[in-house]
């Protein structure tokens, strides 16, 4: 029996997320919460969310495979990342289920073929590079790459609710030229940022990015994570653009994470909140964990 599993990862929304040169585009903050896909060669029913399945039908379409080769598979899907959050959940589902179907037919499809199948499904965040880049999450395609990845923590706090992240119309109806040209100029510091592998330059680029979100999606207490950040060792937030989750970037062991948090319920009730939890930054990437013949 062959038994393949593969894993991509969420995210804690996006580094940066707006409009540049009038396409759509984001930066995803890919951290260690996963989803992971198993296939076997022992035909059972298939029991896939609809986006996964609609993902199967155009692999097969796309690389012009039967039906009957899906038929005689189990592919199981699980994913330890929160849904309609902002998180990446869908884009994490998707990119492991085209890895997975990549490595059991021996295509070897590369990143920009995976976010191709994900694209057609969606519009979709860009987990699945191995580096960092500026991606159209609309049309597919990178408009800029970045030379370097990150090593940070994040300390995530997770607001109450859910959004649609793909009802979600947000920046490409509401940007203005004025916001454009700013977030342009949030590309140019977080690129350099990352050229300076210097924390504090990259967290000021994400915070601008999430400042300019909020004529988007407001997050009520933005503003207070922003000025807690800095009181209590943080170098800035990632937001979920499109979503709930609030991230405050640090290196690790430099937050202050108590204290921020007890100063943060003196302004806000414990019941706005989901969950509080401390990820590490990852590289992007579907990993193969498993080939098993």
């Amino acid at each position: 029996m062959r038994r393949l599993t593969t894993r991509a990862p969420g995210s804690c929304g996006e580094w940066i997320q707006g409009i540049y040169r009038g396409r759509p585009c984001l930066v995803s903050c890919p951290i260690d919460l996963y989803a992971r896909v198993t296939i076997t060669d022992v035909p059972q029913r298939i029991e896939l969310p609809p986006k996964a399945m609609d993902l199967i039908d155009y692999f097969l379409w796309r690389y012009g495979l039967s039906e009957k080769v899906i038929r005689r598979l189990n592919i199981e899907l699980d994913s330890e990342i929160p849904r309609g959050k902002g998180m990446a959940s869908s884009t994490a589902d998707l990119a492991a289920l085209a890895g997975a179907l990549s490595a059991f037919f021996d295509m070897h499809l590369d990143a920009s073929e995976i976010a191709e199948l994900c694209i057609a499904v969606e519009p979709s965040d860009n987990i699945m590079f191995p580096t960092l880049n500026l991606f159209n999450f609309v049309d597919g395609g990178v408009l800029k790459t970045f030379r370097h990845n990150l090593q940070a923590a994040i300390f995530v706090i997770d607001f109450k609710g859910t959004v649609d992240t793909v009802g979600f119309k947000g920046q490409r109806q509401i940007y203005t030229a004025r916001d454009q040209a700013k977030f342009a100029g949030i590309v140019e510091t977080f690129q350099r940022g990352l050229g300076r592998r210097n924390l504090q330059t990259v967290g000021n680029a994400t915070t601008k990015s999430a400042l300019l979100n909020q004529k988007v999606l407001e997050k009520p207490y933005l503003p207070l994570l922003i000025d807690l950040s800095s009181r209590f060792g943080g170098q800035g937030v990632v937001i979920g653009h499109s979503g709930t989750v609030v991230g405050i970037l640090h290196e690790p062991g430099r937050l202050a994470r108590d204290d921020l948090m007890r100063e943060l319920l003196k302004h806000i009730s414990a019941d706005e909140i989901e969950s509080t939890f401390e990820r590490r930054v990852v590289p992007g990437g579907v990993q193969l964990l498993r080939n098993e013949f």
